[in-house]
């Protein structure tokens, strides 16, 4: 195993049909900018140090990433924390209010653009859809209001003017660099410094040296 393997690896996910949310969409172009060719030495450090699959490499990436954004989201203010806890409330309340109600089992047929789909009030609509030849598209309220819960604090936090600056904030690529390290040090028994500087400087578009991780790393070797 060689450092051209694991980029092939990568390569080969890039060639696969993903089904990616909008909002994990960054996850396929960071896909993308860790095959080009100046990662190459990147690839060769990890394999000298016993890497056997680019994917896995890649999934640290992203881990290390979504770490490090979820840490350095800038907090919201008194009056958005009311807001976002107002809306929380109404949809627990109308879940519960859904779950409660015996007569919203029947799922419905409707024509979206030219396809029929079925729309259910609960998951158990969705079970009936995939039983039909051929299955149908589902569209599950339940499910939907379980998403709009989940995505609210990310959706509050990326609003206008509590956007971090995820290529130049330096908070931010010392949370990147710290859980990659972790990583890689759980995985192959080295931080692999020089690595994290090439993944780094193409994950967030700015230069990062080797001698800049070191540095980033050192007070957690004390």
């Amino acid at each position: 195993m060689n450092g051209c393997d694991l980029k092939q690896d990568v390569v080969s996910w890039l060639e696969e049909d993903h089904t990616l949310r909008p909002e994990h969409q960054w996850r396929f172009v960071l896909a993308q900018r860790l095959v080009h060719d100046d990662m190459l030495p990147a690839w060769e450090e990890l394999a000298t140090h016993g890497a056997t699959d680019g994917r896995h490499v890649l999934s640290f990436v992203i881990d290390a990433a979504e770490h490090a954004h979820r840490e350095c989201l800038c907090l919201t203010t008194s009056e958005e924390a009311a807001r976002i806890a107002d809306v929380t409330k109404a949809l627990d309340a109308l879940r519960e209010a859904i779950d409660r109600a015996p007569f919203l089992h029947p799922t419905h047929f409707f024509d979206l653009d030219g396809r029929p789909v079925m729309f259910s009030w609960r998951r158990t609509g969705e079970k009936v859809a995939a039983e039909l030849r051929p299955p149908t598209q589902v569209i599950c309220l339940d499910d939907l209001l379980e998403f709009a819960r989940n995505a609210i604090p990310d959706i509050a936090a990326s609003q206008a003017g509590r956007t971090v600056d995820r290529q130049r904030n330096p908070t931010q690529l010392t949370a990147f660099v710290h859980h990659l390290a972790a990583r890689f040090q759980d995985r192959y028994g080295a931080q692999l410094e020089g690595a994290i500087a090439r993944i780094a400087s193409i994950a967030y578009g700015d230069p990062v040296t080797q001698e800049k991780v070191e540095t980033i790393l050192r007070p957690s070797r004390q």
